[in-house]
């Protein structure tokens, strides 16, 4: 019992005076090596198919197995991306080895990497050639996968095209197809959309290893995002027929913005106008003469009224159409116009004439005009324009109106208009006060040596002319085209009467696919905007519908979009060993083949820079921290207590 109590309390004061106590070992770190491994789809794409899809696996793991034992191994794979998880089935779309040696680097640092273990056919259509990796400290060891021998191969390399083209219009199509050890001289070429054969043609085969361009036009008969599918006829043998289709994607538009010049008779201020916006790929220009025209102005986005209404022709049913539809008219006045018809018109302008004689009136640019910029320097440019033939007068300006350019005659500025704009009811209406705008074209020339200025001045009028207010509430925008790699991404904005952002609305998607499955997905708010995220999808067409409650009403948009098919891997499935050798030759390691692979841990066993590494280690502790001090206190305390109790010394 004095021994238990000695111990008892010895212990006890050693706790209180808390002595520091350092202790050393030795951490023994194994040698670390990575093994990536490629899971692309171009490991299959030969003739030993088959034995990498079935037994090649088992090989591998036996390789792991044996360097178990001695070293630290660890497993990634890689394809377009580097991952860690063990699934092989080798369907990366894409290749790209660079990137799989510094995600190592960075993921490994501070270990003790010995070797690297790279399987693949060397074959990259992602990022840069491995052999220029920088920092690579460590022997890389390549398990040369694949086949180096071409094989009897028809591929489609490459399709060349617009993004966009215009409804009623055609356009082009390159492609680009190469051949290898194909003893057939011509082949059938399809191309389809929707299923269906919009064009056939037999083509002649390029000799081996050579690639041919195959020029197409296509007819952009139909509004939307197209997708059209190219097939060239599978040849007997072959390798892959894969790589024998490919797809494009084209957007068909028909947001031309149809213009309509409607004249009193021929002039040249017409063919300064349509020279003016003729390249304008955003118009679509008519030019008619109101004594020959019998159509409806309803399908047009702006109408020039040149010298109209005149004193011969009287264009009530045209005016009356224009306002019924409230299409933006833009009104040139010249000595055929008739004033008195014009300001019974109550568009923005009204000019009582006092003399038939005209007035030569130069442009004088108004610096207070803000609704538009012209692109060049205003000032400098109008002061070397001829003067146009206006209206000599009184001229009244009515409601709200935006004056570009005021008369100056003489020498004199005046505040009478010569462009102006005015807006009634949201409908723009615009006014060039005189004729001559053809001068204007020859002078841009005579002092810029080019007509860019006058272009740009009158595309500038006709857009600002043809803009709307913006009347949709809910605005939903996305690509139209996306690749089956990359996130499908849409954002929105929700305005309110005021046109004001309004944040914290449940937005909610309906995205449907060409089978008519069904999928629902939320934006989440971010700010004053919102934001969808819906990750990969799979190839194929798919239509949406996104729908928002606001003030108790629901605004809806809807759209198209379309996932295109990645088929890279498939334009290129003869092994680049090269590569491999190289990266290997200059890093100190080796290449091995599949049969031959279980000697690899053997070669890096040899290599006498792959050891193992020991670090001393050092620790300071306290009694305190030794938390079962307390149950051998505890221990000693209850048995003496006991043995007292036992004993009777109490």
């Amino acid at each position: 019992m004095a021994i238990l109590r000695f111990f008892f309390v010895f212990i006890i004061l050693l706790l209180l005076l808390s002595p520091v106590i350092k202790t050393k070992g030795v951490i023994i770190q194994k040698p670390l090596i990575v093994i990536a491994q490629d899971n692309s789809q171009s490991i299959t794409l030969n003739k030993d198919s088959i034995f990498y899809k079935n037994e090649y696996e088992s090989e591998l793991n036996s390789l792991i197995n044996k360097l178990e034992g001695d070293y630290d191994v660890r497993y990634i794979k890689f394809s377009e991306n580097t991952g860690s998880d063990t699934v092989l089935n080798f369907s990366g779309k894409m290749t790209d080895i660079s990137s799989v040696f510094p995600e190592i680097i960075s993921r490994y640092a501070g270990m003790n990497l010995g070797a690297v273990i790279i399987a693949t056919d060397g074959i990259y259509n992602k990022g840069l050639n491995p052999v220029y990796s920088p920092n690579l400290n460590f022997p890389v060891y390549a398990i040369a996968l694949g086949d180096t021998i071409s094989q009897k191969d028809l591929i489609i390399k490459n399709l060349i095209h617009n993004k966009i083209a215009f409804l009623g219009n055609k356009f082009p199509l390159k492609i680009f197809v190469s051949a290898e050890k194909c003893i057939e001289q011509t082949v059938e070429l399809t191309i389809s959309r929707e299923g269906k054969v919009v064009l056939s043609r037999i083509i002649d085969i390029p000799e081996n290893g050579n690639t041919t361009s195959i020029d197409i036009e296509l007819p952009a008969n139909k509004l939307g995002v197209q997708q059209y599918d190219v097939k060239l006829q599978g040849l007997e043998h072959e390798i892959s027929y894969e790589n024998n289709e490919s797809s494009f994607v084209i957007n068909v538009i028909d947001n031309r913005n149809k213009i309509l010049i409607l004249a009193n008779a021929p002039h040249p201020d017409i063919g300064a106008l349509t020279f003016a916006i003729k390249d304008n790929p955003d118009f679509e220009l008519h030019t008619e003469f109101i004594n020959s025209f019998s159509g409806s102005v309803a399908s047009y986005d702006l109408i020039v009224l040149h010298q109209l209404p005149s004193n011969q022709q009287n264009i009530t049913s045209v005016i009356s159409e224009i306002d019924k539809n409230q299409i933006p008219a833009l009104f040139i006045l010249g000595s055929s116009t008739d004033l008195t018809k014009l300001n019974n018109l109550d568009k923005g302008l009204q000019i009582e004439a006092m003399s038939n004689k005209p007035d030569d009136a130069d442009p004088q640019f108004n610096s207070n005009f803000v609704s538009f910029s012209v692109g060049f320097d205003e000032s400098l440019f109008f002061e070397n324009m001829s003067a146009l033939k206006v209206s000599f007068g009184n001229y009244r300006i009515l409601g709200d109106t935006k004056v570009l350019l005021y008369q100056k005659i003489n020498g004199i500025k005046t505040d009478k208009p010569l462009i102006l704009f005015s807006e009634q009811n949201g409908v723009k209406s615009g006014f060039i006060a005189g004729e001559g705008l053809w001068k204007w074209r020859i002078d841009d020339y005579k002092f810029n040596t080019s007509h860019d200025s006058f272009k740009s001045l009158i595309n500038r009028i006709f857009q600002y002319m043809i803009v709307k207010k913006m009347q949709d509430k809910l605005i939903v925008e996305s690509a139209q085209v996306f690749s089956e790699n990359q996130n499908i991404i849409f954002t929105a904005e929700f305005y309110n009467e005021a046109f004001e952002l309004v944040p914290g609305l449940d937005i909610e998607m309906r995205l449907t696919d060409e089978k008519g499955n069904e999928y629902r997905y939320n934006f989440s708010n971010q700010g004053e905007a919102y934001r969808l995220d819906m990750g990969r999808i799979a190839a194929g067409s798919y239509s949406y519908s996104v729908a928002s409650s606001f003030d108790e009403k629901t605004y809806t948009a809807e759209g198209k979009i379309i996932v295109k098919s990645i088929n890279i891997e498939a334009l290129n499935t003869t092994a680049n060993h090269i590569v491999l050798e190289q990266l290997s030759e200059q890093t100190g390691g080796k290449v091995f083949y599949p049969d031959n692979m279980q000697s690899i841990p053997d070669e890096i066993y040899k290599n006498t820079n792959i050891t193992s590494i020991a670090y001393d280690k050092e620790k300071l502790f306290t009694l305190t921290d030794l938390f079962y001090l307390f149950f051998i206190i505890l221990l000693f305390a209850t048995t003496e207590w006991i043995l007292r109790k036992y004993w009777g010394g109490y």
